[in-house]
């Protein structure tokens, strides 16, 4: 049943049939929506788990002994640090990685004192000068001086973040020839028997699986604004025709593995903001041969303080060696409307305008302008998410190589936008989402006798369908063996997770 026989069930079901307008039906799907995410809450059972898989990364030191693979602050910017050695001597140092998979990591840097500071890794990039290379990062917070160098430094990953809508983790797996499963294990009691590992002293094949810090990006406050540009030498593209769009964009900060990627062949972020605002709707001319319509968007870099700064030596605005190594990058998400036969010479679109914002491009955290001109096409297989936020999980011991970890979780269910939309749970769940529906439609009404009665058949068709999905048991439980007590160290207790 998909939500339009939903709504038709609810609405049969209160004996209403009022005139259906937009307005009226908007207000029933988001009590839909409403019971849906709800139901995924109180019976997380009914709803089908996903198999979430996480990649990790070991450590990066300096190489033992070369002192032009230490670091040191650049002189002229204090969000900077750095590495210059003889590009013929690349193979004598430890390779930096600079597709972004690096953005977000943690850096522990050791001065000449022994202190040891640590801070996040914002961009990572490379350039030749000369003979030379430099290899530079900036951080997410400014160092004390600009004169600290041979500086030891180890760069290290201690938090895995999950997707943004995971609810739950219901097991881990190390993939393998054995695929062994990983310990879950209570933050608390990692805590408590000191399994935390912040220098990276326990490194191994990682067995236990914990959680770890929650992450967020802020939200984009400003709408990009669209347009009509006419002054191209070449109009609209395609292959994707043209029609009526509008806009919205997110922030995004690192990569994740390069095995994972969408229809655009854009690796997905490590971390992603909730979108914008949206901006107005612009339709395309039919026949404007030179247009093209023009998405305007905030140059988050000038925001964070990594584009230009001001100079007193010379008392003018100079390019900081920062400018745009932000880590941040905008997705652009565009909303079709309708389609139009512009595109090539006898193009005749049919493709649906589906009227749900999908991805359409990514471009650096400075970049002010993209033209939309249909060279390329939305990946409709990603729809724009609403998050708040990242969990993440952590390993004991710290990985000390690339492992794949394939977790069983379970997901939040993404809402019902389009009335041909099915919801991701098991069809015998189906009556109970109705219900639900109808306890929060009732109350909404003042109508508490009629919300009492939706609410005892809830209850009821949750008895009986926890029977099947909530309680499974083995058909043929394994007999346990008499429990032979032995005295254990304390520090090889094996932990469960509490409920």
């Amino acid at each position: 049943m998909n939500k339009g026989e939903i709504r038709t069930r609810v609405l049969e079901q209160v004996d209403w049939n009022p005139n259906q307008s937009t307005e009226f039906k908007a207000k029933v799907d988001r009590f839909i929506n409403r019971a849906y995410q709800l139901l995924s809450l109180e019976a997380p059972f009914l709803f089908f788990e996903d198999e979430i898989k996480i990649v990790t990364a070991p450590d990066v030191t300096q190489t033992t002994g070369t002192s032009t693979d230490r670091l040191s602050v650049n002189s002229g910017d204090e969000y900077v640090l750095e590495r210059t050695y003889a590009t013929s001597t690349a193979s004598d140092h430890a390779t930096w990685t600079t597709d972004g998979t690096w953005d977000g990591r943690m850096v522990e840097v050791e001065k000449s004192d022994g202190t040891v500071i640590r801070r996040r890794i914002r961009e990572v990039w490379s350039q030749i000068v000369g003979s030379d290379t430099v290899d530079r990062f900036t951080i997410d917070l400014p160092w004390d001086n600009t004169s600290d160098t041979g500086m030891k430094y180890r760069i290290f990953t201690s938090e895995y973040y999950l997707p943004s809508d995971l609810i739950d983790i219901r097991s881990a797996h190390l993939f393998s020839n054995t695929h062994y499963p990983l310990q879950v294990t209570t933050q608390y009691d990692m805590e408590r028997y000191e399994y935390l590992d912040y220098r990276g002293n326990e490194t191994g094949r990682p067995y236990r699986i914990f959680r770890g810090k929650h992450f967020q990006i802020d939200t984009p406050t400003i709408a990009p604004t669209a347009s009509l540009d006419g002054v191209h030498a070449v109009g609209w593209l395609g292959p994707d025709p043209a029609g009526k769009f509008d806009y919205c964009y997110t922030y995004v900060w690192g990569k994740r593995d390069s095995e994972v990627k969408n229809s655009n062949n854009l690796s997905e972020p490590l971390w992603e903001s909730a979108p914008s605002p949206v901006s107005s709707t612009v339709e395309y001319p039919g026949a404007s041969p030179f247009t093209v319509i023009k998405v305007e968007l905030p140059n988050v870099d000038h925001i964070l303080d990594y584009y230009r700064k001001y100079d007193s030596s010379s008392s003018a605005i100079v390019d900081a060696i920062r400018k745009g190594r932000s880590g941040l990058r905008k997705r652009i998400y565009v909303r079709r409307y309708s389609s139009s036969p512009v595109g090539g010479v006898g193009y005749t679109p049919n493709i649906e305008s589906s009227e749900v914002f999908h991805l359409l491009a990514e471009v650096n955290g400075s970049a002010q302008v993209y033209e939309h001109d249909g060279s390329e096409i939305p990946a409709y297989n990603h729809r724009l998410k609403t998050t708040h936020g990242y969990r993440s999980v952590r390993f004991w011991p710290m990985p000390d190589d690339r492992y794949e970890i394939d977790i069983r979780a379970l997901r939040r269910p993404a809402p019902l936008v389009h009335d041909q939309d099915t919801p991701r749970l098991h069809v015998e769940a189906i009556d109970a989402l109705i219900e639900r529906i109808l306890v929060m439609l009732y109350e909404a009404q003042g109508n508490p006798e009629m919300a009492g009665v939706a609410r005892s058949s809830y209850e009821n068709l949750m008895t009986t369908i926890s029977k099947r999905y909530g309680n499974m048991q083995r058909l043929r439980p394994k007999k346990k063996a008499a429990r032979v007590r032995r005295p254990v160290r304390e520090s090889r207790v094996r932990f469960t997770e509490n409920s």
